[in-house]
């Protein structure tokens, strides 16, 4: 294989540092590496330093579909015969696509999670019109037309089966990876909050680092911490980063009478992020429950790279990461219920041995060289 050559379009702007900017970049950069020649096409790509196998291809576009329509004149400028047409999935995303068909060249698209599962839960009535025509017309044919379809959680391919008849044979699962270099527990928890001023730095730590949407339930992450308070004096709660979410959680922690236990950081910095999720005791990855089962979480690999155990929202498609004590889950996610199972967690005696073996199931399954 080594020497074939692959276009990798994705509709992300790559000079933000984001899960989906970052899950990317490890692709291309891993696939690069095992010999593969690589064109990534983008919106941006920042001060990213990429393989040297990699040809970085900027592609202007004000929006979804002028982005289709460019890759394809970019495509067509460049006049390569490429092997396999790789695209993350984006919405509009049919001129590529028949570009490929008509080329007889293999399509593989990336499904990383369900718009119909998230688009309930935006405020955005153009977007989700845009969205509804999208899942409506044009995502089944897509779909249909790729040579395969990778899914990072079981549940999308069996939703996407049922609603559009497409077989399950077109659907591959490959979960998120993670770079368990970056992400390693920390060796003195203490001394890396003291560099980032999380204080008291001798407390237990419970945190959410990542995007802040709607399906992320942060208003009801701040009144299960509440409860938590009520009876642990030495715990706090950490939320860091960005998102439309991010007014809704100011309001949440203002108003709360243990907000001098809570601290936010917004924006926080992506190159300290493995530092911040190094410094909790406790990760935090819940999710409404009708979006929860088609997403593996970015968040909840880093947490377990770094020897932290996550409470997610309960899903029997995640039973392999509940068995391996990745992951906690919560199957009532009322404030008192998520609290339950934190209060759980922060009283296992075994926290330390359950690290170690959360870290050594990370780097034998989900280090982004295996997912590669």
């Amino acid at each position: 294989m080594s020497g074939r050559k692959i276009a990798y379009i994705a509709y992300y702007d790559l000079n933000n540092h984001t899960a989906a900017t970052e899950h990317i970049s490890q692709i291309v950069n891993g696939l690069a590496g095992k010999g593969y020649r690589m064109w990534l096409f983008a919106s941006g790509f920042g001060n990213r330093i990429f393989h040297q196998n990699i040809h970085t291809v900027l592609v202007k576009a004000k929006n979804a579909l002028s982005f289709d329509s460019n890759v394809v004149s970019e495509i067509d400028r460049l006049n390569i015969d490429f092997d396999v047409l790789y695209i993350r999935d984006y919405f509009a995303a049919r001129k590529i696509v028949d570009w490929s068909r008509c080329g007889e060249i293999p399509i593989i698209i990336e499904h990383n999670g369900l718009v119909h599962a998230e688009i309930r839960h935006s405020k955005k009535l153009g977007t989700r019109i845009l969205f509804a025509m999208d899942n409506s017309r044009l995502l089944s044919k897509r779909i249909k037309k790729a040579s395969m379809n990778i899914v990072v959680a079981n549940a999308i391919a069996k939703f996407l089966t049922k609603k559009y008849g497409i077989p399950s044979e077109k659907f591959i699962h490959i979960p998120n990876g993670v770079d368990i270099e970056r992400f390693c527990p920390a060796e003195d928890k203490e001394s890396v909050r003291q560099r980032l001023n999380i204080t008291p730095a001798d407390a237990i730590w419970i945190g959410y680092i990542g995007s802040m949407y709607p399906w992320h339930i942060l208003d009801t992450v701040v009144k299960s911490f509440e409860i938590i308070a009520q009876d642990y004096n030495n715990v706090f709660l950490l939320i860091g980063g960005d998102g439309p979410e991010l007014a809704t959680v100011k309001k949440s922690i203002q108003r709360s009478r243990y907000v001098e236990r809570m601290k936010l950081i917004s924006p926080l910095p992506i190159q300290k992020s493995n530092m911040y999720i190094s410094s909790l005791d406790i990760g935090l990855a819940l999710m409404s429950p009708d979006v929860a089962p088609y997403c593996w979480q970015v968040k909840v690999n880093h947490y377990a790279a770094c020897g932290i155990p996550s409470v997610i929202t309960h899903c029997d498609d995640f039973a392999e990461l509940k068995k391996n004590g990745v992951a906690i889950g919560v199957k009532d996610i009322s404030p008192s219920g998520i609290a339950d199972e934190i209060k759980k967690t922060i009283d296992d005696d075994n926290f330390s041995l359950r690290s170690k073996n959360i870290r050594k199931y990370v780097v034998e399954n989900l280090s982004w060289d295996i997912i590669i």
